[in-house]
Formats: structure tokens, sequence, C-alpha cells
């Protein structure tokens, strides 16, 4: 009978270590999801450095798109002497 009522106490023991493991980890939890969190005004902060990359990025794609048309105009008005000439200056490189 001794041997049953240890291996209870034993197993309540564990469970209660197991317990107070849960409620130390959810306390850490916590402490660390509270640091991390932002607040409003550092959301808007981080919104508008993205927006600000955004715009950036927008005008480099347009100044690229300006580019690429410039060259399709040039392109096509090319003789067929001139188009050659291109062609082959494309190939050698």
């Amino acid at each position: 009978m001794n041997e049953g009522r240890e291996a209870f106490e034993r197993g309540i023991f564990l469970l209660g270590l197991a317990v107070l493991a849960f409620c130390a980890g959810f306390i850490v939890a916590m402490i660390k999801y509270q640091k991390s969190a932002t607040t409003p005004i550092e959301n808007v902060n981080i919104i508008d450095s993205l927006t600000a990359v955004n715009d950036s990025i927008k005008i480099k794609v347009e100044k690229l798109d300006s580019i690429k048309d410039a060259k399709v105009i040039e392109v096509s008005t090319l003789d067929n002497d001139s188009t050659l000439k291109l062609f082959y200056k494309l190939v050698s490189e």
C-alpha cells in the first residue's frame, strides 16, 4: 500500500512541476510579446517609410519606362541599313 501512495505523491509532485513550468513559460511569453508589440505611432512611421520606398521604386520604374519608350521610338524610325547595323552591333555584344 505504501508503494501506491508514494507513486501517487510522485505523480502529484510531477503534475505540480508541469503546471509551474507552464505558468513560467506563459509569463515569459507575455513579457516578450509586450516588449515586441508596437504602438500605433510606430506602425504609422513604418507605413510611411514603406510608402516612401514604394514611391522611389515607382519613380525608378517610370524612368526606366521612359528610357525604354525612347529606345522603341529610336528603333522604329530606323531604315533598313540602320537596322542591319544595329542587328550586327547587338550580335557582336
